[in-house]
């Protein structure tokens, strides 16, 4: 919290110069993910990477918390604190702020080795998960029941998704891109939209911004060239031939997104707002509401 950015890649943090602070090996994995979060209320942002976390100095923090994987933060169990969701090779593991590990080996045979997202997916004000296996992707609720399944084709199990409330009624749509298909699915999984896409798939996500800056948000979905010998353009960006769906920031600058933790004028705040207090969502887009509140705070001054 000096006013200057630092750097997170694998078990390293660098200041803005590039100079590395600290470094480590602990948590570090090819399936993990890392995102700095204040787990401990102090404004000093810890460092989660996979089932491990870290003072903002390096110093352990707590770990290993369950197996490696992909962590998650949000407010799932309604006590204003974040928990930290890991979804790991033997399901998915719920760790408090403080460490502690509350449950783990949730819905194996549904959450594997994938990035989660976290949104209100029905209206009800709670926090729904999304997340996938290699041949399934689901929605659950906040007690890990499961709200819908959908059948999918994804041999290396790690593709991701998002979610985003494109009609302004107050439940977002999940969203899913498997080796062939963009899938935007309705509350009870109905598919909404669907769109040819390509990959073999490697923990990517589709992405909602307003790429275009024309006040409706646009979807972005990446391909491999080469995959079945397809010709799949790389990067597309899919819209409402109306511009009806509703405007999004403007920004997505990493894979483990959250909101506040970056502005929409790119820079990153000194203090990052509590992500789970005022959106309590992950991996997926804000709209901009009117006056833009979270979604589009200030610069500094």
């Amino acid at each position: 919290n000096d006013g200057d950015v630092e750097i997170m890649l694998g078990g390293h943090v660098a200041d803005h110069q590039g100079v590395t602070l600290w470094s480590t090996t602990q948590g570090v994995n090819a399936i993990t993910t890392a995102f700095a979060v204040d787990l401990d209320g102090d404004e000093d942002l810890e460092i989660v990477n996979g089932s491990y976390a870290f003072h903002h100095d390096g110093a352990p923090y707590y770990g290993p918390a369950g197996q490696p994987g992909h962590p998650q933060v949000a407010d799932l169990d309604g006590d204003g604190e974040p928990e930290i969701l890991v979804v790991a090779q033997g399901g998915m593991t719920l760790i408090q702020h403080d460490g502690t590990v509350s449950q783990q080996g949730l819905v194996a045979n549904l959450a594997y080795w994938r990035p989660a997202a976290i949104h209100d997916m029905d209206g009800d004000e709670l926090p729904e998960i999304a997340v996938g296996a290699s041949n399934s992707y689901s929605v659950l609720e906040d007690d890990f029941s499961s709200k819908w399944t959908t059948s999918v084709l994804d041999s290396s199990g790690f593709a991701a998704g998002t979610a985003f409330d494109f009609l302004g009624d107050g439940s977002a749509e999940a969203m899913y891109a498997d080796e062939t298909t963009l899938f935007i699915y309705g509350e009870n999984a109905q598919v909404l939209l669907m769109s040819p896409r390509e990959s073999w798939t490697q923990a990517e996500n589709p992405v909602v911004v307003d790429v275009d800056n024309d006040g409706s948000a646009e979807i972005i979905v990446a391909s491999n060239i080469g995959y079945s010998n397809g010709v799949t353009a790389p990067v597309q960006a899919i819209r409402d031939v109306e511009d009806r769906w509703i405007q999004a920031r403007r920004i997505w600058n990493q894979h483990a997104y959250h909101v506040t933790n970056v502005r929409e004028d790119g820079t990153i705040p000194q203090f990052q707002p509590k992500s789970w207090q005022q959106l309590n969502t992950f991996r997926t887009q804000a709209q901009i509401a009117s006056g833009g509140g979270v979604c589009m705070p200030d610069p500094p001054e």
